[in-house]
């Protein structure tokens, strides 16, 4: 056994810490954000009262997925399947601009179905992280070089008071973006260059995510006969869907904001009143007018987007065989959705590369 360090709270970083502390190793999990959970967050305001929730990353999981959902058992956490009771909305070209108003159609059931979980897709994360002894998980904190010495790792982290520390590790999961590993950690050694060239053209899952919650009084569009879900050409929001709470006690819709920059550029305000605005127009008026509304801009995350990089059309490169290598003689390895070779780009993605890493780092010596 040893010291393990994992680089990285969110959901692929602790499941291999929690890995790896079942077995008996001793673990430590840097994240520089000041909670865990990574690109799974749950909004949860105080005002709405108790038990209100929101996601604002990470949402679905599916039902052929078996890593997540065993996970998910495990911990407790109760799923649910998305609303999708209803006609669809939609509306293509230019919309509006080109006489073409919103139409409509029967929304089929997903095969597989789209489930989510109750309480939020953070639970995941916060679930796991109570698994592990206090101050394992340290917070506010930033790794930012990695060095390869004879008796395994030293990490260089800076804390949230920019104290710099070394921490020796026997073996460290980096379980960050590969973009964003390549870009804010040295390596000494450095890493091989066809590693780099991988890392440098792996696209980071959600990197261009603008994801906004519209919180109603009622799922009126319910009462409507529709779905709560959209898809539109022209935009603001490329896509919608009933983010309402399994219970029924809180009614909203959440969708993405189109990637385009005339969106994108736009202040807050403006922004909010052309997505108020198409909210209203497939939906109806009431749509137009809602009791809060909230939005993560993923591409502002220097945790999440190295703001340089934009994904291709097509399927996602992810789960390259590179990643799937240890380095330094099995004491580096590789987390995070994007190098999974199942599910990647996914939560299952992301806890099935956690599970390989932990195997990897006990299984290396």
């Amino acid at each position: 056994m040893g010291d393990v360090v994992v680089i990285g709270g969110g959901l692929a970083g602790l499941t291999a810490a929690v890995e790896l502390h079942g077995a008996g190793w001793t673990v430590t999990v840097i994240e520089a954000r000041p909670f865990v959970g990574g690109r799974t967050m749950t909004m949860r305001p105080d005002d709405l009262g108790p038990g209100t929730w929101f996601d604002v990353g990470a949402t679905w999981h599916w039902a052929d997925q078996p890593s997540v959902r065993q996970l998910a058992a495990e911990l407790g956490l109760e799923v649910f399947p998305q609303y999708r009771d209803g006609l669809l909305v939609y509306e293509v070209g230019g919309g509006p601009a080109e006489g073409a108003g919103p139409q409509r159609a029967p929304l089929p059931p997903p095969s597989p179905a789209e489930l989510r979980f109750v309480g939020g897709a953070q639970g995941l994360c916060e679930r796991l992280a109570a698994r592990l002894p206090g101050g394992a998980v340290r917070l506010q904190t930033n790794a930012v070089s990695l060095e390869q010495v004879p008796t395994g790792v030293t990490v260089t982290v800076v804390d949230e008071e920019g104290q710099a520390s070394d921490l020796s590790a026997s073996a460290v999961v980096v379980a960050l973006p590969p973009r964003l590993a390549r870009q804010d950690l040295a390596f000494t050694p450095d890493l091989p260059e066809d590693l780099d060239r991988v890392m440098q053209h792996t696209p980071t899952w959600m990197a261009t995510a603008l994801k906004c919650v519209a919180v109603y009084e009622s799922a009126f569009w319910r009462e409507a006969g529709l779905a709560g879900a959209a898809m539109s050409e022209p935009g603001p929001l490329r896509e919608v869907h009933d983010g309402g709470t399994h219970d029924g006690s809180a009614a909203a819709l959440w969708g993405f904001v189109s990637p385009l920059h005339e969106f994108r550029d736009l202040s807050f305000d403006d922004r909010t009143e052309v997505v108020f605005a198409h909210l209203g127009r497939l939906f109806g008026p009431q749509a137009a007018d809602p009791l809060r509304y909230y939005e993560r801009d993923w591409s502002g995350d220097p945790y999440t987007n190295d703001e340089t990089f934009w994904a291709p059309d097509g399927p996602l490169p992810y789960g390259h065989p590179a990643f799937g290598q240890p380095l330094w003689d099995g004491r580096l390895v590789w987390a995070g959705t994007e190098t999974a070779g199942e599910g990647g780009g996914h939560m299952e993605g992301a806890v099935n590369s956690g599970r390989r890493a932990a195997h990897q780092v006990m299984t290396a010596r």
